[in-house]
């Protein structure tokens, strides 16, 4: 094990190696995810505070847009995922928001991680209110697991007893519920990642179209088969905003946008559109799945508006 350790340590120093790490599947857990747009007057950032204590909001940004507030929020199937953010509304003062759950993807795995794939593991953003799902169940056990699992390995001799002292088990008991979580299809397997090559990512640019509902399925595969898009995907339109198509489209430049867009048109059709430019980023950082507060925030938080929202 020591000489192991020691090669480990210089294939992370010099070699193709990056950190260690359990590589989970997301697709098996019972999680829900969206995104949310709110418009909120003022200083954003000093209305914004209560949005980025949410354990379950893992990245926020401010658009060029009435809607100027973006974040992504996650939550296990068992939380009502719409109650959290009409809470979150009222705690930021938003004058307007739209709840904006994938309805269906058209190209890609999901919209966070073609945003930024070095910060982003792919989730499978996925949105299921009330309904049951064939997914295996999580006992209280194998929750903990992923939880510590999402923490840096234990690079030394024995990591699995080191994981089962921070959670008062035995190292027999944390290796059982880590076979569960793959025999589950939670836990793909633990080893190192590679380190990413420093290729030259471009300029990502968020473009919004508003198509027909009879022409929406048919124009987002169309529109998926141009290789500067990397993502695109269904949500649903609201009056105030009658954008249903979603696309993150990839160019050089940001003077390549515009040629781009022309070349899609001539396809697609001359269906109206919007690039939301981002101002600015106000949270980021990768997401942690269970995380111990989100219970207690919906304990203290989400009886405010519980009884006017059901």
């Amino acid at each position: 094990s020591a000489e192991i350790l020691v090669r480990i340590q210089r294939h992370k120093k010099g070699g193709p190696f990056g950190e260690i790490k359990a590589i989970l599947d997301p697709r098996a857990f019972h999680y829900q995810s969206a995104w949310v747009a709110m418009r909120i007057g003022g200083e954003p950032t000093s209305r914004t505070e209560a949005l980025w204590r949410h354990p379950g909001v893992i990245y926020g940004c401010e658009r060029d847009h009435e809607l100027n507030v973006w974040f992504f929020i996650a939550a296990p199937l068992d939380h009502d995922l719409e109650l959290h953010v009409r809470c979150l509304e009222k705690l930021a003062g938003a004058e307007e928001t739209l709840f904006l759950p994938v309805q269906k993807v058209f190209k890609g795995a999901d919209f966070l991680s073609s945003l930024d794939s070095e910060t982003f593991q792919t989730m499978h953003e996925r949105f299921e209110k009330q309904q049951k799902t064939d997914l295996p169940e999580l006992d209280p056990g194998e929750i903990e697991i992923i939880r510590q699992l999402q923490e840096p390995f234990p690079l030394t001799d024995t990591p699995y007893q080191e994981i089962a002292s921070k959670i008062g088990i035995t190292e027999a008991q944390v290796l059982e519920l880590t076979r569960s979580l793959a025999g589950k299809g939670c836990l793909k397997r633990i080893g190192s990642s590679l380190k990413h090559a420093g290729v030259a990512v471009g300029v990502k640019t968020l473009v919004l179209w508003q198509v027909p509902e009879e022409k929406l399925d048919r124009t987002g595969l169309e529109i998926a088969g141009f290789r500067e898009v990397l993502y695109a995907d269904r949500r649903p339109a609201h009056p105030e905003f009658p954008y249903s198509l979603y696309t993150m489209i990839r160019t050089e430049t940001t003077s390549e946008l515009e040629p781009v867009m022309c070349r899609i048109q001539e396809r697609i059709g001359k269906w109206p559109y919007r690039v939301l430019e981002t101002l600015r980023e106000l949270k980021k950082e990768k997401i942690k799945y269970f995380p111990k507060g989100l219970d207690e925030w919906r304990r203290v938080h989400c009886h405010a508006v519980e009884t006017a929202f059901h």
